[in-house]
């Protein structure tokens, strides 16, 4: 249901939706880029990786009918100079050709993370992005309540009705023996 409210997000919508994700996460300074003449970024922010600072450029899919190629990842790559960024992150509603994914582990290029649709909605609900949490109560059967268990008060009657027949032979001993 989620997917699917975020296929219907105009493009710009979408890369705010990322925007509060990213500021969710803990990035810094997250800016929206212009929607047109972009450059290849939609969205640029700063992470803290331990102690080391990493400004970072995310370009953006919305589609869902066609998965993200390798000539996307190049052309983020090829950005990431204009912007000072030293990685990048490509988030996508689809999901990634296996060219693309070779590209992104590269040896030797600017590491490049890759965010399909699913980890994405994973994302988006771990940091409540566009959701409400509720809490559900369910009740059980508690089984051993109902479960028989002896009357208290049949036992003290049975006991004194034990005591009450002891006492009665005791007497009509003594007095067969008086």
């Amino acid at each position: 249901l989620l997917k699917k409210y975020l296929e219907e997000t105009t493009p710009y919508r979408f890369e705010n939706i990322i925007k509060d994700l990213l500021v969710a996460m803990g990035y810094d300074d997250v800016t929206v880029t212009t929607p047109t003449n972009d450059k290849g970024v939609d969205v640029t922010g700063i992470s803290q990786n331990g102690i080391t600072t990493v400004k970072e450029v995310i370009q953006v899919k919305r589609n869902i009918t066609s998965n993200v190629t390798r000539p996307i990842l190049d052309a983020l790559r090829g950005s990431l100079h204009r912007f000072d960024a030293f990685q990048g992150t490509i988030i996508t509603l689809s999901d990634f050709a296996k060219g693309a994914k070779e590209a992104a582990i590269e040896k030797g290029a600017a590491p490049l993370t890759l965010i399909n649709g699913d980890k994405l909605i994973d994302l988006l609900i771990k940091n409540n992005i566009g959701i409400t949490p509720k809490i559900a109560n369910y009740y059980l059967v508690d089984e051993k309540y109902f479960e028989e268990e002896e009357n208290v008060d049949w036992l003290l009657f049975q006991y004194w009705v034990i005591i009450v027949h002891l006492f009665a032979e005791t007497l009509v001993t003594y007095e067969i023996n008086c």
